[in-house]
């Protein structure tokens, strides 16, 4: 494998865009056919020597530092979030989102890949991708998951779990009685329980990413990965992929290589792949002439393929992150490295440095929970969500309408104050409401017009309110619970018996919650729902925008990703899921692309048949 920043003429195929997807069908594709030239481009830099993305707590809080490996997309108004504008993180590096996510692991429901009802990917026909994409080393029961360590994607421990393991497991039970704890909850078949989290980080210490796993440990010497390249469009000859124009330049990022700007048409020969992820494939589409005439005439593109589904049904997990003071000392000083307190921070990184171990050698992020509905918070709810949940996941009890993650440290954009902190960061899984992306004009670097559409759908605030509850009883239940960062929650009445608390009155608890509950009046409800008008946020999980359905429904690709009324041109990353999944999304992407791999191979290799065939005839 060669890696360079100077763009070959053509290639047999040509993969676009160097994040999860990307890495992943590279290589399998270079590595399964060495008789065919394989390129792939990615507008962002190398990942190979930026240490502090190697660094999981140290690159984890630079998301909120100014990382310069990732860009920001700003979002238009949204009159149901009050005129806010969220703004959504996108990895600009080979490995993608892997690369500077939180390092979370969790799976979806295998309810959720049946539910897409498409042939090929059923959750029996990924499950052996399971097996084969990752290398699972943290500790569970034997058959207890279809994981295992025959994979090259690493899921571990860690080098450090946090030590409040027993005071977290004995609040889940006092307000989740019916939750199974399980030493597994990343099976695919629990939707209501507890337990230790994996992490995408590997044994000795270091992120798990893409990119480490499968793209720079290859030997094939027919795989160019070029960085510093900006996917232009798509060119066609008729309704046919011919190759992709391509714009070196030192924008948008200064990880660029060379400063001149370049514009170079490159042949592809046999197939073009689009994997530059939810929030950039839609735009490759659109601006090669593949959309919605009424979008594309708007933006200034001439009408090549109309497919009017390019683009839409942007869906994301809407995330709420309510903070708590925690007790001094109680755990580990996770808020003092954030802070970069010399004396803290100097010792954490030299333990590190020296043996991979410690909690620089971790996210923090060692427990978490799956939390379904009873029938009477299913009633609360109201009854669109009622209609709606009976629809999509009653039935199916391994579809977690919300997840959780407990995490030992102020989690915000704002700078941490003093003091010691712990957030519960939960997402709603299934929500009804949808986005869209757009480009505006045909100018590759030009910001797209997007929305996220949340609370948009009269079934999402409900979640958002019965979770905030549900949080806050598990919160006063940890024995270093003492009261709520008040910028972080509803404004409740100080009258109020559900009013905010402070370390003098932290209304702790050992209850079960069946007999002690904070009581909401429907004034309190209205500051919920308030409150996450104004907070609620991208799960950085956006999915859909080119979905695997059939044309006269909004599709985008058949079961084949092939675009339609496109011959050779695939799309295969999260913008090809038709339905929600109920996880963070590294293990959906790498199961995306392993199946895409897989068909792409068998394209290939008919191919090839059907050449050698013709041939013989002659």
């Amino acid at each position: 494998m060669q890696i360079t920043n100077v763009c070959p003429d053509q290639a047999d195929v040509i993969i676009c865009g160097g994040g999860g997807a990307g890495c992943v069908i590279a290589t399998r594709l270079a590595e399964a056919r060495p008789d065919l030239s394989v390129l792939l481009l990615e507008q962002g830099a190398d990942n190979r020597n930026v240490d502090r993305l190697k660094r999981p707590l140290d690159s984890l809080f630079w998301l909120f530092q100014q990382n310069p490996y990732l860009r920001w997309l700003d979002c238009e108004p949204e009159q149901k979030l009050g005129g806010r504008q969220p703004r959504i993180p996108v990895g600009n590096i080979l490995g993608g989102g892997t690369s500077i996510n939180t390092l979370m692991y969790n799976t979806p429901a295998a309810s959720d890949f049946d539910d897409w009802k498409q042939p090929g990917w059923a959750y029996a026909d990924l499950e052996p991708l399971i097996r084969k994409s990752i290398h699972y080393s943290s500790p569970e029961k034997p058959g207890s998951s279809p994981h295992s360590d025959e994979g090259v994607f690493e899921v571990s421990q860690g080098g450090h779990v946090v030590s409040y393991g027993d005071a977290y497991a004995k609040a889940c039970r006092l307000v989740l009685k019916d939750a199974e704890e399980c030493d597994n909850i990343t099976n695919y078949r629990t939707g209501h329980g507890c337990e230790f989290e994996p992490k995408l980080i590997t044994r000795d210490g270091r992120r798990s990413n893409v990119a480490d796993a499968y793209l720079h440990p290859t030997k094939a010497k027919n795989l160019i990965v070029v960085t510093g390249v900006t996917i232009d469009k798509v060119l066609l000859e008729g309704s046919t992929a011919v190759g992709v124009k391509v714009i070196g330049d030192g924008q948008p990022s200064t990880a660029f290589g060379k400063k001149e700007r370049y514009i170079k048409d490159v042949k592809g020969n046999r197939m073009v792949v689009v994997t530059c992820g939810a929030l950039g494939s839609p735009a490759v589409l659109e601006r090669s002439g593949i959309g919605s005439p009424e979008i594309l005439k708007k933006a200034g593109v001439a009408v090549n393929v109309d497919l009017p589904g390019v683009g839409h049904d942007l869906d994301d997990h809407q995330l709420i992150c309510p903070m708590y003071r925690a007790t001094e000392g109680a755990y580990e000083p996770f808020d003092e490295y954030a802070r970069g307190v010399d004396s803290v921070k100097g010792p954490i990184d030299a333990e590190y440095d020296r043996t991979g171990r410690g909690i620089a050698a971790s996210n923090g992020f060692d427990y978490g929970m799956k939390i379904r509905p009873t029938e009477s918070e299913i009633d609360s709810m109201g009854r669109e969500f009622k209609t709606y949940w009976k629809r999509i996941g009653a039935g199916k009890v391994d579809k977690p309408l919300c997840s959780n993650v407990i995490l030992p440290y102020f989690y915000s954009y704002r700078p941490p104050p003093s003091g010691k902190y712990f957030c519960i960061g939960g997402f709603h899984n299934y929500p009804a409401s949808r986005g869209s992306i757009h480009i505006s004009s045909p100018d590759p670097f030009a910001p797209p017009i997007a929305t996220t559409g949340f609370l948009t759908r009269p079934e999402d605030l409900p979640v958002h309110v019965w979770y905030y509850k549900k949080q806050r009883e598990f919160s006063r239940r940890l024995p270093f619970y003492e009261g709520e960062e008040p910028d972080s929650h509803p404004r409740f009445d100080p009258k109020s018996p559900a009013r905010l608390r402070s370390s003098d009155d932290p209304n702790r608890t050992d209850k079960p919650v069946e007999d002690d509950s904070i009581p909401y009046s429907p004034e309190d409800d209205k500051a919920i729902e308030d409150y996450v008008r104004e907070n609620v946020a991208t799960a950085y999980h956006s999915i859909g925008t080119c979905a695997m359905k059939k044309r006269e429904v909004g599709g985008v690709v058949d079961a084949k990703l092939s675009v339609h009324g496109v011959k050779r041109l695939k799309v295969a990353d999260l913008s090809i899921c038709p339905s929600n999944v109920g996880t963070n999304t590294t293990s959906v992407v790498l199961l995306i692309a392993e199946n895409a791999s897989q068909i792409f191979l068998k394209e290939l290799d008919d191919g090839q048949r059907r050449a050698r065939s013709r041939e013989s005839k002659l």
